[in-house]
């Protein structure tokens, strides 16, 4: 029998982790946009249609699994991965530059489309590209990462969302800075089983990074900008996870390791540590009369004499 080290080391952990990356794709969008939707619509309308954003991308998702194994049988494994990752990113790209509800809910169902392809052949590709000693292993990674989308997401931004409310934006921010890119780090230097934990403290961290975020706009960034800041965040955000992939793949075939891909995204990891130690640390944040005073045009002026 197969062990994890068997299947989590050399390519067959590269193929471990383009397989799971679908599936954790697809389930990290649902706990993002869940979290963001709120601050989407108090910004471009539609409240009417905030139910649809999350049926539409559902629907889209099971037709997108059913037709990928036709997709599977007429472009290959490649292809198909490539196809559905490009329907994802254009989903991405169009929900990210959505001025109305209705731009935004095509791009939910496209969306939903290319998630739906990726996580069906997630599972549909275990078959192709491991020994059949490993399927069972393989399997269960690749169900796990469901469980680990919603455990990682759901208590980790509950967590971060209480711990905001009770402390300024910097002393949530810091920590997560500090966690990410040392776990990054480890992990491309992991093996075995000590792999899963790391892999759940970074997606933990990823997590919990989606919520300041969130936060970090609502306070700071003024309502008029407010939009466009959306429309630059979900572009960069989701356009970078569409490119991580095939990323990683390519510096695997060069390095002949996803040690080195791991590393760069440690090293881009500390770019938000640098944001984050650079970062004010306001109390008035935590009382809104305050909060407001200080955000109000003239306030620093004023607080100056």
């Amino acid at each position: 029998t197969a062990s994890w080290g068997d299947l989590l080391r050399g390519r067959n952990g590269l193929l471990a982790v383009a397989l799971t990356g679908g599936v954790a794709l697809h389930a990290i969008n649902v706990h993002i946009v869940t979290t963001v939707l709120p601050s989407v619509v108090q910004d471009i309308g539609g409240l009417a249609w905030y139910a649809w954003n999350t049926t539409l991308f559902v629907v889209a998702s099971i037709v997108g699994a059913a037709v990928s194994v036709r997709l599977l049988a007429a472009l290959g494994p490649r292809g198909a991965c490539l196809a559905a990752l490009g329907l994802f990113a254009l989903g991405s790209a169009a929900c990210a530059s959505a001025m109305s509800m209705p731009w935004m809910l095509a791009g939910r169902s496209v969306q939903g489309l290319g998630g739906g392809m990726l996580a069906a052949l997630s599972y549909a590709l275990i078959h192709v590209v491991f020994a059949p000693p490993l399927w069972p292993r393989a399997v269960a990674l690749v169900s796990g990462m469901w469980g680990v989308a919603t455990l990682c997401g759901a208590v980790t931004q509950f967590t971060v969302g209480r711990l905001i409310d009770r402390t300024t934006l910097k002393r949530v921010f810091l920590p997560l800075a500090l966690l990410l890119a040392p776990a990054m780090a480890a992990l491309a230097v992991a093996d075995g089983w000590l792999v899963v934990p790391l892999a759940g403290v970074v997606a933990a961290v990823v997590f919990g990074q989606v919520t300041v975020n969130e936060t970090m706009t609502a306070r700071y960034i003024s309502p008029a900008l407010r939009t466009r800041m959306y429309s630059i965040r979900f572009f960069i955000g989701f356009l970078g996870a569409a490119v991580a992939a095939p990323l990683v793949g390519f510096l695997h075939d060069r390095f002949g390791t996803s040690a080195v891909a791991l590393l760069l995204l440690a090293a881009f990891a500390l770019v938000t540590l640098g944001c984050a130690l650079g970062f004010p640390d306001r109390p008035e944040e935590l009382n809104p009369d305050l909060w407001e005073r200080a955000a109000a045009p003239g306030a620093i002026a004023v607080a100056a004499e």
